[in-house]
């Protein structure tokens, strides 16, 4: 009898849960997709690449996203005088250009891409900017406060290093962005007790500059002056190679990547703008308010090459407080150190 009531209270309470909870249907689209057109044409055949696509559906946790291919038609570079520039497929959403082509300074293009279902996505004419060339790449020397950690204590030292510029000389023909990129090889030494030893190492060093280094030539035009970058470290023997890429866009790329920039830099906090979809040059016809994502580049670029020798930053600087660190010892060889560099010494280094 008493678990008859029992069961006949738990079913009661069951209903009168059940009652009080409202069934809610929210209807999701599968997917917020996006067409997206990336495409960079210039004077490097590497750097020249058209990319579409389309976005997939964001998913918590997943940082190489599947983008979604879209079937295309053609790909082509119009230009407002000469024939046009054809692109092809050569893997899945990246295209090409077939023929040779050697930009013209001042010259109108304008990308045109068909999709297989027929739509046309068109990006507003742009004029390609000039080429500059890098004139030098210098390093100046100068001190800031570093953390130094030793064991588990942590103190504050002062320590050089050396800002590395490429010097440029602006060609005077209005605004103008420059896109760097600076990466190098830092030569890395140890000491061991033997006569043999590999005790050399080189490590190549990606990017000497923090996040993306885009600057507007406004406060220059006409003159030489110097772009930074990034700094390296005096605080160790070896050379460093700097190599370096400069790509001169027009104005409207700068904005754009200039746009890109300031919002990969914002610092987190609640009173920063979200991150939003910057809108690039690229329209649907016949629909110019559907969002396309991406943008279409113009460029011309310059490349420079040049062996810093850091001793002699540090002799044009001897006021400053120059600290060397101790060479890390080793029993046979500098890659017991340095996991992720190479004994074999580049050509730039046999000089």
């Amino acid at each position: 009898m008493i678990n008859h009531i029992q069961r006949i209270v738990l079913w009661v309470s069951f209903l009168g849960l059940a009652s009080c909870v409202d069934e809610i249907n929210i209807a999701l689209e599968e997917s917020n997709q996006a067409m997206v057109i990336e495409a960079w044409i210039g004077n490097n055949p590497e750097d020249t690449y058209v990319k579409v696509y389309q976005t997939s559906a964001y998913i918590s946790g997943v940082l190489n996203p599947n983008f979604v291919p879209v079937p295309v038609k053609s790909v082509v570079i119009e230009q407002g005088v000469g024939e046009d520039i054809l692109f092809s497929q050569i893997e899945q959403n990246i295209f090409r250009q077939s023929t040779s082509f050697d930009p013209v300074s001042g010259r109108d293009y304008r990308l045109v891409v068909e999709t297989a279902d027929g739509e046309i996505y068109e990006s507003s004419w742009e004029k390609m900017p000039p080429l500059v060339q890098i004139e030098d790449v210098v390093g100046q020397a100068f001190e800031k406060q570093v953390l130094i950690a030793t064991g588990q204590s942590q103190f504050i030292q002062t320590r050089t290093f050396a800002d590395i510029q490429a010097v440029i000389s602006d060609p005077g023909e209005g605004e103008l962005g420059y896109l760097i990129e600076s990466s190098g090889i830092t030569e890395l030494y140890t000491t061991a007790n033997i006569d043999n030893c590999a005790c050399t190492c080189y490590e190549n060093v990606p990017n000497i500059f923090a996040g993306m280094n885009v600057v507007s030539n406004e406060p220059f035009q006409g003159r030489s002056f110097g772009l930074s970058l990034g700094e390296i470290s005096l605080s160790t023997l070896g050379r460093f190679l700097v190599n370096t890429k400069v790509k001169t866009v027009n104005k409207s790329s700068y904005d754009y990547l200039n746009q890109i920039d300031e919002q990969q830099r914002n610092s987190g906090s609640i009173f920063d703008p979200a991150p939003s979809r910057i809108k690039g040059n690229i329209t649907k016809r016949g629909d110019e308010n559907q969002l396309v994502l991406g943008s279409f580049f113009l460029f011309q670029e310059s490349s420079y090459e040049k062996l810093l020798f850091r001793t002699q930053i540090r002799s044009e600087a001897l006021e400053l407080n120059h600290s060397i660190e101790p060479l890390p010892p080793v029993e046979a060889s500098c890659l017991e150190v340095y996991l992720d560099a190479t004994t074999i010494r580049p050509p730039a280094f046999r000089q």
